[in-house]
C-alpha cells in the first residue's frame, strides 16, 4: 500500500521545551532533518501550531499541537500483507512479514506494521503487546483496544507463556539441545551503538536452543534451530547465535561484523551483497507461541509456518 503523497504528522510540545523556540524543539526531537531543513520548512508555512501557521521565531508551549505537512511524500516500499491467525472479542494473533517495521523508522511512517494492522482491520487503537524487528516475520500478539492493551501489559508474561522462533544459521550446530545464559548489553565504545554484546555486567538473558535439522546447499551445511525465549531482551536471539560463532544468515547486523549494515546505512545494498549474507531478510522467524488468555481455563498453541521462501527450503 503506497502512502499518500501529502501527509501530516502530529506532534505534541513536551513540558521540558516549554518556552522553547519551536525551531530548536523540532531539531531536537526529529532529527532526520537538518537545522536548516527545518528553519526552510517553517519558513514557507509547512509547520502549524494549534492550527496556525508557525515561523522560525515561534515560541513552543508545553502541550501545543505541532502539524508539519509533507509535501511528495514518497518512503520505501515494505511488504503489507499479513493473515489473522487468531482472534476474539479483546486480542488477535497476527502473522507479520518480514521486513515491515512494528513502529515507525526515520523513513518509515505510513506503512509501520501497527498502521497497516489499524488500517486493514478497522480497530483504531489496536495495540502491539510486544514486538518483533523489523527483518524477523512471524506471530504477534495485538490488542484489539488501547484500554485492553493497558490493562494486560504489565501481566503479559501470564499471558504470552511461551515464545518460540525457527532460525537457520550457516554450518553444523553441535549440540541437539542448548542453553545459553550469556547476560547482553550495548557497548558504548562500538562502532554500532545498537549492536548487543556479551558482557559479564550485561542484562541476564536465557535462550534454549534446539536442532531441528541440518541440511547441505552448493557444497554448504545450514542448521535450522528452535529457539525458545526465556528472556525478552532486545536481539537476544541474534545476539546469543552470534556469540556462539553461528550467526543468522542473513543477518545484516551480526555477521559478517556488522559489514552490510553499516553498508546499507550509506545506501542500498546489491544483489551480490544478498548472495554473500545468503538472503534478503535474516532467516528469523516467530513460528509458534503459547497463549492462556486471562478468561481460558487451559494454554492454547498457536503455529503460523509462513516462512520467509529463502528459508522453507532449509527448514522443511
Amino acid at each position: 500500500m503506497k502512502a499518500p503523497r501529502d501527509m501530516y504528522f502530529e506532534s505534541v510540545v513536551r513540558p521540558e521545551h516549554d518556552r522553547m523556540l519551536l525551531l530548536d524543539s523540532l531539531c531536537y526531537r526529529f532529527t532526520y532533518h537538518s537545522r536548516e531543513q527545518w528553519k526552510e520548512n517553517l519558513e514557507r508555512g509547512l509547520v502549524t501550531v494549534n492550527g496556525e501557521v508557525a515561523g522560525p521565531e515561534t515560541v513552543a508551549r508545553k502541550g501545543d499541537k505541532v502539524v508539519y505537512h509533507v509535501e511528495n511524500y514518497d518512503e520505501p516500499e515494505v511488504p503489507t500483507d499479513f493473515s489473522i491467525v487468531f482472534e476474539d472479542e479483546e486480542f488477535m494473533l497476527v502473522a507479520k512479514p518480514a521486513g515491515i517495521p512494528v513502529h515507525h523508522t526515520a523513513r518509515i511512517f505510513y506503512n509501520t506494521f501497527v498502521s497497516v494492522v489499524r488500517r486493514e482491520t478497522g480497530y483504531e487503537t489496536a495495540t502491539p503487546m510486544h514486538r518483533l524487528d523489523r527483518d524477523t516475520g512471524g506471530l504477534m500478539l495485538f490488542a484489539k483496544y488501547a484500554e485492553s492493551a493497558a490493562r494486560f501489559q504489565k501481566n503479559l508474561d501470564r499471558i504470552l507463556l511461551r515464545k518460540f522462533y525457527m532460525a537457520v544459521v550457516r554450518g553444523e550446530f553441535p549440540h541437539e539441545e542448548y542453553r545459553c545464559d550469556t547476560p547482553l548489553r550495548e557497548d558504548p565504545a562500538s562502532r554500532i551503538r545498537l549492536k548487543m554484546y556479551p558482557f559479564d555486567d550485561g542484562k541476564p538473558c536465557t535462550t534454549i536452543f534446539r536442532k531441528v535439522r541440518s541440511v547441505v546447499r552448493d557444497g554448504e551445511t545450514f542448521t535450522a534451530i528452535e529457539c525458545e525465549l526465556l528472556t525478552g531482551r532486545k536481539h537476544q536471539i541474534r545476539a546469543h547465535l552470534a556469540s556462539l560463532g553461528f550467526p543468522i544468515v542473513g543477518d545484516r547486523l551480526y555477521a559478517f561484523d556488522g559489514l552490510y549494515y553499516e553498508k546499507m546505512a550509506e545506501g542500498a545494498l546489491t544483489e551480490d551483497d544478498f548472495r554473500v549474507l545468503g538472503a534478503h531478510s535474516h532467516m528469523l522467524y516467530a513460528y509458534k507461541v503459547e497463549l492462556l488468555l486471562p478468561y481460558w481455563d487451559t494454554p492454547r498453541t498457536f503455529v503460523c509456518e509462513n516462512f520467509p521462501t529463502e528459508m522453507k527450503d532449509l527448514i522443511r
